[in-house]
């Protein structure tokens, strides 16, 4: 039996020979060192929240209005002039001055451009009625 193992030459044919049986041999040990397992499903997360509590708007109890009774009759409303183009947006509207009592004397609030506070929003001017033998002061407001 007459095997040569190794001549002592090098050629470079057995340079990539080698190479390349030992990049075949890499390749078949990282294959085997893999593990292929089974990909879990994700957990499925649910959020469950509360329901908002229930928002309920209503007025604050008014205080009972107490009303003063002024002898003397309010003055005849002040004549204003309105200039239309001091008038801050076209959304504003003119509400008119009244006479206010002070608990002294009548006072003048002169009148003033003011936005409503909502698109359908009526403004009720103030105004004095008659009662209990005297004059009673009613407040105005945006209804």
């Amino acid at each position: 039996m007459n095997a040569k193992i190794f001549s002592g030459r090098v050629t470079r044919r057995g340079i990539v020979a080698v190479a390349r049986l030992a990049g075949a041999g890499l390749l078949v040990l990282s294959l085997n060192a893999c593990v292929v397992a089974e990909a879990r499903p994700r957990a499925r997360v649910v959020a469950v929240a509360e329901p908002p509590p229930r928002v309920v708007v209503a007025e604050a109890p008014r205080a009972p209005e107490v009303a003063v009774v002024i002898r003397e009759t309010p003055p005849a409303p002040r004549r204003e002039v309105i200039l239309e183009r001091e008038r801050p947006s076209p959304a504003h509207v003119w509400v008119a001055g009244y006479w206010r009592h002070d608990g002294r004397a009548f006072v003048w609030v002169a009148g003033h451009w003011e936005r409503p506070p909502h698109e359908r929003a009526v403004w009720v001017a103030p105004r004095w009625e008659r009662r209990e033998g005297g004059y009673v002061f009613i407040e105005g407001g945006w209804r």
